[in-house]
C-alpha cells in the first residue's frame, strides 16, 4: 500500500511521526490537499493552524475558552464529516477519542512526536488505547525526517569498498539482511559497468555559503498494518517484534530510505547518521 491509497481509505487512522521541524505538518497538509474534494467535509483541529486550505473547516485549539484536542473533536464526531485531522495526539484522552473516530467510519489523521513508526504503536497503547480497538482503526504510520541535502557543487568520488561496506552493514543494521548481498544489489544498480559505485560529498560554493549543503530533503517510512501486525499489536508486542514483522511485510526504514538517496548522490552519510539515528 502507497500512501497515497492510504489516503483514500473511508475510514481508520493515519499517524504521521518525527521528531520537531520534520515537516509533519507539512506532510499532513500534502495528504488533505490529495483527497480535498468538493464532496468531501475535511475538519481539522491544530495547535496552532499553521497552513490554511480552501475547502476545509479548520479549528484552532484554545484552553482557555476550553477549547482544547478532545473538546473539538467531540464535536467534530457529532457532526460527522467525512476526514479529521488532529494536529498532534499528545495525551490519553486524544489517542481514545482519535481511535473512536477512526473506527466509526471517519478518516483519521494525525501526528505524534515520536522517533520511529514502531514508536508511535508503542506510544499509543502506552497512552492507554485499547490494543483491540487501535489494532482495528490503524491503517498506516509514517515516520520522517528532514536531512540536509547536498549542493549542486557537491563533489564525486569513487566509493572504496571499505565505504560501501560500512554502508551496508548501516543498512541492514535493523533488518537482518545480508550486507554482502545489498552491497552486491547496489553495485548492480548503481555502479557503472565494473561495479564501481560514485559518491557525492560536500564542497562548498557562494549557493551555499561554503557549508556544502542546501535545503532539505525528506526521507521517510511507511509502516501497513496487516493482519500479522495486528495480532502483535493485540497482544502488546515489544518494538523488535514489530519492526520484524513490518520489515518482512516490505518496509524501508527511515536510514535504509536515507542510504537510498546517498547512493543516488542527494544526501552525504555523515548528515544521515545525524538525523536519522
Amino acid at each position: 500500500m502507497k500512501l497515497k491509497e492510504a489516503a483514500h481509505r473511508s475510514y481508520g487512522l493515519v499517524m504521521v511521526c518525527g521528531p520537531t521541524g520534520s515537516g509533519k505538518t507539512t506532510t499532513l497538509h500534502s495528504l488533505l490537499a490529495h483527497i480535498n474534494t468538493a464532496d468531501r467535509k475535511i475538519w481539522t483541529v491544530e495547535d496552532p493552524v499553521e497552513i490554511t486550505q480552501d475547502g476545509l473547516c479548520q479549528v484552532q485549539v484554545n484552553p482557555r475558552l476550553g477549547l482544547d484536542f478532545p473538546t473539538v473533536l467531540r464535536s467534530f464526531l457529532r457532526a460527522d464529516p467525512d476526514v479529521i485531522m488532529v494536529g498532534e495526539t499528545r495525551d490519553a484522552e486524544t489517542a481514545r477519542t482519535v481511535t473512536a473516530a477512526a473506527l466509526t467510519g471517519h478518516l483519521v489523521f494525525s501526528t505524534m512526536h515520536t522517533n520511529s513508526a514502531v514508536e508511535s504503536v508503542l506510544r499509543l497503547i502506552d497512552l492507554d488505547v485499547d490494543p483491540f480497538n487501535f489494532s482495528d482503526a490503524l491503517v498506516a504510520v509514517v515516520g520522517q525526517r528532514l536531512v540536509r541535502s547536498l549542493c549542486h557543487c557537491k563533489q564525486p568520488h569513487v566509493a572504496s569498498d571499505e565505504e560501501i561496506a560500512y554502508l551496508a552493514r548501516e543498512y541492514c543494521r535493523e533488518s537482518g539482511q545480508d550486507p554482502g548481498e545489498i552491497a552486491a544489489r547496489w553495485r548492480k544498480r548503481h555502479g557503472d559497468a565494473s561495479g564501481a559505485l560514485t559518491l557525492q560529498a560536500p564542497h562548498g560554493c557562494p549557493d551555499c555559503e561554503n557549508s556544502g549543503y542546501k535545503g532539505r530533503l525528506g526521507v521517510y517510512e511507511l509502516l501497513v498494518n496487516s493482519p500479522a501486525l495486528k495480532a502483535a499489536i493485540q497482544r502488546r508486542a515489544n518494538s523488535g517484534e514489530l519492526l520484524r514483522l513490518a520489515l518482512q511485510e516490505g518496509m524501508t526504514t527511515l536510514e535504509q530510505d536515507a542510504i537510498e538517496k546517498v547512493l543516488q548522490g542527494q544526501l552525504d552519510l555523515k548528515q544521515v547518521l545525524t538525523s536519522c539515528r
